[in-house]
């Protein structure tokens, strides 16, 4: 199975962090995760030589939305001002709040290609990757017995 290569993860919950970091390795879909505990960390992380002279390019964020700290709708608003080499290709908000205002607040900002609820699934995390990177990065069928 073909692999995203660099998921970052943000979340200020390190036991969070830890049980979302494991859902992606057994799901297989990256080649590499990075995790940091709040936005701040997030912002220096896209800014450090280790990032931008990466030779995986940043598929995918993760982001808490309600974190201490640096929040993620404050993560979110200093993101959106970045230069596109620091991006990631998609970003999601990955919250246990499923409030009708921070799921509008989210269409605020155009890097965020939608919203994930804690806590992170298997399924959801397959069907992220299969939505919004494209054929390939998933198991084919036709890799089944008796599949033509």
């Amino acid at each position: 199975m073909e692999r995203i290569n660099r998921v970052l993860l943000i979340d200020d919950d390190e036991i969070t962090n830890y049980m979302n970091k494991r859902v992606l390795n057994k799901a297989e879909i990256a080649q590499q995760i990075d995790v940091v505990t709040d936005g701040q960390a997030a912002l220096t992380y896209l800014s450090s030589p280790e990032h931008l002279q990466s030779d995986l390019p940043l598929d995918l964020i993760l982001v808490d939305i309600k974190m201490s700290g640096m929040d993620g709708f404050d993560f979110l608003e200093r993101y959106q001002h970045l230069p596109a080499a620091r991006k990631a290709h998609k970003v999601f908000a990955l919250s246990s709040s499923a409030s009708f205002y921070d799921l509008h607040r989210l269409k605020d900002f155009p890097d965020v290609a939608g919203h994930l609820s804690k806590p992170l699934t298997q399924a959801d995390a397959l069907h992220l990757i299969k939505e919004h990177f494209g054929p390939g990065t998933q198991n084919e069928t036709t890799d089944l017995p008796g599949a033509s």
